[in-house]
């Protein structure tokens, strides 16, 4: 069933001189791996280690499991309102009808930079733990950087089936890695497992709560996906497709947080690197080179995959007006070229003053404080459309949405102002600093310069001829 909001979109894209629309080429085994390659950036090994030091042993996939329904109860309100607007500007439309425009379009303008932190503090991780294992100076880690930024720019203006073709090899290919030397480091450890179902021996309910907080990074960004709604093949890919990347990530991410806390010390799950040594552990040296091949393609799936969909974020919000036309343009491949070559060079400059600064935890704490946010912002738009728009077409519904959307804006919301002030164990109110900052930029951008982008938008529009109808055939003698 095609939509209102499903169709617009597509009548604006030409009227931003786009050359054609977007191509509905991703299935279920792309949207998948996009949703699941997103989460699992190489952050992801610092995340699963740090959060073994704040539960007993072995029992680390408790906090997981618990952060995980989290992200269930974040999948249901994505679900239901990407259901409701399946278009590239998906979260732009449902906050748009849910609360003040501007405020909407400045949160909107804020959450965008989300993609470009990860990738950002992504690629620092990956530069210095190749460093590492090449036993290479660190200036050289800027070149892996760049090299890798470039093969998912290329990749990205070849298509989506290109794209996702590379998506799916690079995170599938790390999904499977990490789970053979996670079960190979347990195996040859010769050691039952220790307190596995006891995560709170000798710590306190305090230390748990910060495990689950913790954990709900462990699946951060595997709704981006939803601004790929007018690729895929079916709609209902999308939903179900972030609800099997939500199944994937606790499996791995559990056996990957088992196996560090089984089998590597203190100084190890410490390190920018705890999944060299936990190749190590399972295979030698063999299995440390192993393991920094496997972090330098999680920079193909979290770099490829963030180009895949914030670039479709950026060509949407464009589209409707509220960014500069150039960057609805699409080229002949159906790709929104200039926000992906714009992403690339943007993540690069940020990566690289990472490199210098060394400021990648900070970058962790913004992202997760504004990933929580949009979850929280997501709870609060299912609530208020349902009241608002209550006779809308929902293909997917969720059930017992007052208590669970109340809940979603209160324990997401929390999350958020922890995460806004907290960097690494300690408090730090650089990354709020950081998110108000931005914030008050989008807003002062939404204020000073869309109105003009709408206005010479809607003018540019109705100076267009519209078609007219041919005209029926005379009827004959």
């Amino acid at each position: 069933m095609t939509t209102a909001a499903g169709a617009e979109p597509a009548r604006r894209a030409a009227s931003v001189g786009a050359g054609s629309e977007l191509r509905r080429a991703m299935g279920l085994r792309t949207t998948v791996s996009t949703s699941t390659g997103l989460a699992f950036a190489a952050l992801e090994y610092l995340a699963a280690a740090g959060l073994v030091t704040y539960v007993a042993g072995d029992s680390a996939w408790i906090a997981i499991g618990v952060a995980g329904l989290l992200a269930l109860l974040a999948w249901g309100f994505f679900g239901e309102l990407n259901g409701m607007f399946p278009t590239a500007a998906a979260i732009r439309l449902y906050m748009q009808r849910a609360m003040d425009d501007r405020m909407a379009l400045s949160i909107t303008f804020t959450y965008m930079t989300t993609i470009i932190l990860v990738i950002a503090a992504d690629a620092f991780i990956v530069g210095t733990a190749l460093a590492h294992a090449l036993g290479e100076p660190g200036w050289v880690a800027a070149v892996w950087i760049a090299a890798l930024l470039a093969v998912a720019v290329a990749s990205n203006l070849r298509g989506v089936q290109v794209a996702g073709g590379l998506q799916d090899v690079a995170t599938y290919t790390v999904l499977a890695a990490t789970c053979v030397v996670g079960i190979a480091a347990l195996v040859r450890s010769h050691q039952p497992l220790h307190f596995p179902l006891e995560p709170l021996h000798g710590h306190g309910v305090g230390s748990f709560v910060e495990a689950v907080a913790l954990g709900v990074f462990l699946f951060s960004a595997f709704e981006w996906v939803t601004t790929n709604a007018e690729e895929v093949r079916r709609p209902h890919h999308v939903h179900r497709g972030m609800l099997i990347a939500i199944g994937i990530l606790f499996l791995v991410c559990s056996l990957a947080t088992m196996a560090m806390s089984h089998v590597l010390d203190h100084h190890q799950l410490g390190s920018a690197y705890p999944q060299l040594d936990l190749g190590r552990a399972a295979f030698g040296h063999v299995g440390l080179w192993a393991m920094a091949a496997v972090t330098a393609v999680t920079a193909l799936n979290t770099f490829n995959g963030g180009f895949i969909t914030a670039s479709r974020f950026v060509y949407g919000t464009a589209r409707q007006g509220s960014l500069p036309p150039l960057l609805a343009r699409l080229n002949t491949r159906a790709v929104p070229w200039v926000p992906v070559v714009a992403l690339g060079a943007l993540s690069l400059v940020v990566a690289l003053v990472v490199s210098v600064t060394h400021s990648w935890q900070v970058l962790v704490a913004v992202g997760a404080a504004l990933e929580a946010m949009i979850y929280a912002v997501a709870a609060f738009c299912t609530l208020r459309l349902r009241s608002r728009e209550p006779d809308r077409h929902r293909p997917f519904r969720v059930r017992a949405v007052k208590l669970l959307g109340a809940a979603g804006v209160a324990v997401f919301g929390a999350l958020a102002i922890v995460a806004s002030v907290t960097v690494g164990d300690r408090t730090n109110f650089v990354p709020l600093v950081v998110i108000v900052i931005a914030g008050a930029l989008s807003a002062l951008y939404v204020v000073k310069v869309v109105p003009g982008l709408q206005a010479a938008e809607a003018a540019r529009r109705a100076a267009t001829p519209r078609r007219r109808p041919p005209r029926p055939p005379a009827p004959g003698p």
